[in-house]
């Protein structure tokens, strides 16, 4: 197996940005999403952010969490191939997750491959360079420092501080998350490109793209996953060739026929 590609499946699915706060259809869904990968035998990668905030210290699990958490690592016990990527609302999820809710958990990006075609997943928080207000607090966010003072203060502290410090922080960053910064999404995918990546799929931007570009008679595409909670849509690839984006709807197979 090539290095830097250790997850190969013959099939997948992607999603990003469900943003669950609570028990209603969009967790409901998700959750039979996820049960219809266990059934139908295809690996799920989740680009980050599938909750509203997750610290992976268990102390600072939320209510509305714990039974989704456990509802995942069922169907991983029972089968299903699980992968995460953090995203901006993640926390430390490495040292819990990885090897009970998900078989990888990666604090960046992940590579992949599907057939002949090598993946780059990555949440995408870090695509728009010229957001140096939320580069600085992510550093400072995901430090071992805050880490190990998340570790030791109290849920009854961290949880509502957590809380106030996310909503302040959207309201001060509206500038960069009001539109996709295309230039900068280019220039990156671009440079994966050169490295002999296929796709670069991402999240975060909450906006379903796919730009495709022709480099040395191949195509090349970027993949930018939709928020979940708009339509429950999601993206899929197969070692046949076969990619796009497509709706959860029950009782309908996750990927498209042949």
């Amino acid at each position: 197996m090539e290095k830097g590609v250790p997850i190969s499946p013959d099939r997948a699915i992607f999603l990003a940005d469900a943003h669950l706060n609570q028990e209603d259809i969009h967790t409901r869904n998700f959750l039979a999403l996820a049960d219809r990968a266990a059934v139908e035998k295809i690996p799920l990668f989740l680009l980050g952010d599938v909750f509203d905030l997750w610290f992976g210290n268990p102390g600072l699990t939320f209510g509305f969490q714990k039974p989704v958490i456990e509802y995942l690592r069922r169907l991983r016990r029972e089968g299903l191939r699980l992968y995460y990527v953090e995203g901006n609302r993640d926390f430390y999820l490495k040292r819990e997750h990885e090897g009970t809710t998900f078989d990888v958990v990666s604090e960046g990006s992940m590579h992949a491959a599907v057939g002949k075609k090598r993946l780059y997943l990555t949440h995408g928080d870090t695509v728009n360079r010229a957001d140096l207000v939320y580069r600085f607090w992510k550093g400072i966010s995901k430090s071992r420092l805050a880490n190990e003072a998340v570790a030791h203060m109290p849920p009854s502290i961290i949880l509502p501080m957590a809380d106030w410090i996310e909503r302040n922080f959207k309201r001060s960053n509206r500038r960069y998350r009001g539109s996709f910064p295309e230039r900068e999404a280019r220039e990156y995918s671009l440079r994966l490109f050169k490295e002999g990546i296929d796709f670069v799929i991402l999240g975060h931007f909450h906006q379903e793209r796919l730009d495709r570009f022709s480099r040395e008679a191949s195509t090349k595409v970027v993949a930018v996953l939709p928020s979940w909670k708009d339509r429950w849509r999601y993206f899929y690839i197969t070692a046949e060739g076969a990619y796009g984006f497509r709706a959860f709807k029950h009782g309908e197979p996750l990927l498209p026929p042949e």
